[in-house]
């Protein structure tokens, strides 16, 4: 059905003006059977020439209006030609029948309609134009107007407004809802981008910041640096430098818990916070690390091995864990490289 109507309307339901000729179109498979009904009404019912040329040619503007909709993808003009159409055949079908046959009961399609179709500004204007010539109307003629009775026409004139306001309620609510979803949607997509990194899409130094001073617990900190890796770039260029560090995060991914969390701080720089603290199952983790990341093919003809420091990290203390752990990583980097070192004062 969704297909049917991507294609018809020649828009996808993903883009938000769907929502709007979705809209026209429902509006449009209310009007033409409703102005056809009319139509034979007012020929074989109950015979009566004005009205009967008033819904025909209502009738034929609705399928003009289907025309422009489907075949033109002309929305704009179809909502013109049918907000046209709302207003004139409410007006005249009031200033015809006065107080019988409940036809006063149109005015409200104009307002209920038009600001779906013209939107808040122009549909409130045109609304306000439309009250006041029935206000005038009905003004000048209380005076001549005798009680009227409530026949069967009054009962298909009150279904038929009560069915279309109910239509357009169900349709703004059903809009209002899907607008928010996408805002929610397009929000988290939003949240998304700032805090994954672009090339190894794992979190980054935003979300990493964002978890170590949130933080209501203690944790351990580890801060990994590719070795050599400006030779790396410098040697094979920066495309396979690129290559080495999404193969190393998809390393790193595989090798952590699934409440812990890896992130790229920056360059060659990755992030590990550990949630539990343990520290023997920490220093555990690290060494078979070091392992993977040494015995990983990357295809290149020099091997590529990580530095690790390890610091333990409270909030309220983010600054100094920092400096612990980048201590700690120089030293893994003086004491030979392919190794984690632990800050001290840690046991």
């Amino acid at each position: 059905m969704i297909a049917f109507l991507e294609n018809s309307l020649g828009i996808k339901s993903t883009d938000p003006r769907f929502r709007f000729r979705i809209f026209l179109f429902s509006v449009l498979l209310m009007f033409i059977p409703a102005f056809a009904f009319f139509s034979y009404y007012n020929y074989a019912v109950a015979f009566y020439p004005p009205l009967l040329v008033l819904q025909l040619i209502c009738l034929l503007l609705s399928l003009v209006a289907g025309y422009f909709l489907v075949v033109k993808k002309r929305p704009k003009i179809t909502a013109a030609i049918l907000q046209t159409v709302i207003t004139v055949d409410t007006l005249l079908v009031i200033f015809d029948g006065g107080n019988e046959e409940f036809v006063l009961a149109f005015a409200f399609l104009t307002p209920v309609i038009g600001v779906f179709i013209l939107g808040g500004r122009l549909g409130g204007i045109l609304s306000v134009i439309n009250f006041a010539c029935v206000f005038y109307f009905c003004l000048t003629h209380m005076d001549t107007w005798e009680p009227a009775p409530f026949l069967s026409i009054d009962l298909i004139h009150f279904t038929t407004i009560y069915v279309l306001i109910l239509v357009v309620s169900i349709f703004y609510d059903s809009s209002r809802r899907r607008s928010y979803e996408m805002m929610e949607e397009a929000n988290h997509q939003l949240k998304e981008l700032a805090t994954t990194d672009a090339l190894t899409k794992l979190r980054n130094r935003r979300y990493i910041e964002d978890q170590l001073l949130n933080s209501n617990h203690s944790q351990y900190i580890a801060m990994i640096d590719v070795d050599d890796f400006k030779v790396v770039n410098d040697t094979y260029g920066h495309s396979e430098g690129d290559k080495v560090l999404l193969e190393l995060g998809a390393i790193l991914k595989k090798s952590i818990g699934k409440n812990d969390i890896v992130g790229r701080w920056g360059g060659e720089e990755f992030v590990l916070i550990f949630e539990h603290y343990d520290l023997d199952l920490v220093k555990e983790n690290l060494a078979l690390l070091n392992e993977n990341v040494a015995t990983h093919n990357f295809n290149l003809e020099r091997k590529i091995t990580v530095s690790i420091g390890l610091s333990d990290h409270q909030a309220c203390n983010n600054r100094d864990s920092l400096r612990k752990v980048d201590q700690a990583l120089y030293e893994a980097k003086a004491g030979g490289k392919n190794r984690f070192c632990i800050a001290s004062g840690l046991s």
